[in-house]
This record gives C-alpha cells, sequence and structure tokens, in this order.
C-alpha cells in the first residue's frame, strides 16, 4: 500500500516537472522567434487649402443700347436704339417697342402697328400696314449722332396691357415706377418713374424706366409696379408682383394690369 502510494508520488511529480519543462520551451521559442516590425502611422495630411469664396453678384447686367438719333423733314426727331433683336423707337411722346421684320429693301422693325425702315444712314417711320403703304409719321431721317446709351444708365423696360376689351381715352395717363419693396413694414422707395400719356394708342403701352445702377443694392429687393388714371381716378393697376434686377430677375418685363375702381373707361 505504502509502495502504491510513493509509486503515484513519484508520477504525479514527474507530470509537474514536464508540464512546467513545456511552458517554459513555449516561452523561450515565442521570445526567439522576431516580431514583424511595425508600420509607423503616417502623419494626417494637411487639408487642403479652400479656394477663397466668390462674392455673389445676384444684379441682372443692364442691357446695352446702341443708339441713333435721326432728324426727319420739317425738323421731326426720331431716336432708335437697338439692342440685339430689340429696336426702341422714340418719336415724339411715343415709344415703339420692335422687332425686326424680314425685308428685301433695308431694315425693317415693327411692333405690327408701326415700323421703322433704316437704309444706311437714312430711315423712315409709317404705320405699318399688309400693302406697306402706310401713313408717313416721319420720312427723309438722316442720322445725327450715335452713342452707347448704357454708359451712365441702368434700364428696366416692358409693356403694360390689361385683358379687358376697353379702349381708353386719349387724356389717360400711365403712371410705371421701380422701387426697393426691401421693408416688408415701410413704403416702398421710388428709384425711377415713367409718365406716358396715352393719346391715340392703346396697350400693351411700352415703358422705360432709366436708373443710376450705383444705387441698386445686390441684397435688396426691386419691383415695377404700373396703374392707368383718367382725371386722377385710378382704372388699372398691377395685383401681382413683377421683380427685376437682382436675385436673378429680368429688366425686362410685360405687365398685365387689373381692373379697379369705380370710373369706367369708355366702350371703343
Amino acid at each position: 500500500m505504502d509502495h502504491e502510494m510513493d509509486m503515484s508520488t513519484r508520477w504525479l511529480k514527474h507530470g509537474l516537472a514536464l508540464a512546467v519543462c513545456g511552458c517554459v520551451a513555449a516561452m523561450a521559442i515565442a521570445q526567439e522567434q522576431p516580431q514583424a516590425p511595425q508600420t509607423p502611422a503616417k502623419p494626417d495630411a494637411p487639408a487642403s487649402p479652400q479656394a477663397p469664396e466668390r462674392p455673389h453678384n445676384n444684379i441682372r447686367r443692364a442691357i446695352e443700347w446702341k443708339q441713333f438719333e435721326y432728324t426727319c423733314e420739317a425738323g421731326v426727331k426720331v431716336i432708335v436704339s437697338l439692342s440685339g433683336e430689340t429696336a426702341k423707337v422714340k418719336f415724339q411722346d411715343h415709344t415703339y417697342l420692335m422687332k425686326p421684320v424680314r425685308s428685301a429693301d433695308g431694315n425693317k422693325y415693327s411692333d405690327g402697328k408701326v415700323a421703322w425702315w433704316g437704309k444706311g444712314d437714312g430711315g423712315f417711320l409709317q404705320d405699318d400696314t399688309p400693302a406697306g403703304y402706310g401713313k408717313m409719321l416721319a420720312e427723309n431721317c438722316r442720322v445725327q449722332q450715335q452713342s452707347n446709351a448704357q454708359a451712365t444708365t441702368g434700364v428696366v423696360s416692358g409693356t403694360v396691357a390689361y385683358r379687358e376689351r376697353l379702349a381708353l381715352p386719349p387724356n389717360a395717363l400711365v403712371e410705371v415706377q421701380l422701387q426697393d419693396v426691401s421693408l416688408a413694414d415701410a413704403p416702398a422707395k421710388v428709384i425711377a418713374e415713367d409718365k406716358i400719356t396715352l393719346g391715340d394708342r392703346q396697350v400693351p403701352v411700352p415703358f422705360e424706366l432709366n436708373f443710376d445702377p450705383a444705387r441698386i443694392d445686390p441684397k435688396h429687393k426691386y419691383s415695377v409696379s404700373a396703374r392707368v388714371l383718367v382725371d386722377g381716378s385710378l382704372l388699372f393697376t398691377n395685383d401681382k408682383s413683377y421683380l427685376v434686377l437682382t436675385e436673378g430677375h429680368p429688366s425686362l418685363v410685360d405687365m398685365m394690369l387689373k381692373q379697379v375702381g369705380t370710373a369706367q373707361p369708355r366702350e371703343p
């Protein structure tokens, strides 16, 4: 019995000794194996410099007109301004906005009622008819002066009209204003104004508002308002906002007015 216990004890000690030797050998082997070199961390790449922010300019470039002044028979004056496909013809107290018309004889512009014919340094203005024999308004015109009308001024232009089939009397007054409407709780500030006596014309009535570009702030809002009066009574006005110039809005607008008030235009 004592002999068996003695043998068990010796085998147990022998097993523990082998286990300890195995652990020591494993640790030695692990220490002898070369360690993989650690890759040094790359420094953070410097941030790319940001391009400087470009200033925003939301003002539409003013229309550039090439202007010609004509002296016609009996000393009558006609001023013709050209910009792209548009001709603006001033005669007496009228301003006509015209588009080019195909013609085999000279350069013809028309608004459907009145036509300007330009031939070399001359031209004439007449009522536009299908046969081409309308009443002559200004003839034997000769150019006197050419200038850049937009050298120091800006222009907002367009037309005023209404849908009602009513004719206005000759003394009807069309008032058009360019206004700064940036402040909702304050009256609009008038930048430019045009007053047109209708005479023998009817709508659409062309208008032109000349202004100093230095008075236009890119951060402000601007709109065009219009109204028609007869003997001081308001007959038509705009019931919607026509924004212009800044924030990508145009400098050319066609306005449609709404009939208001109690006074009535005469029937055609």
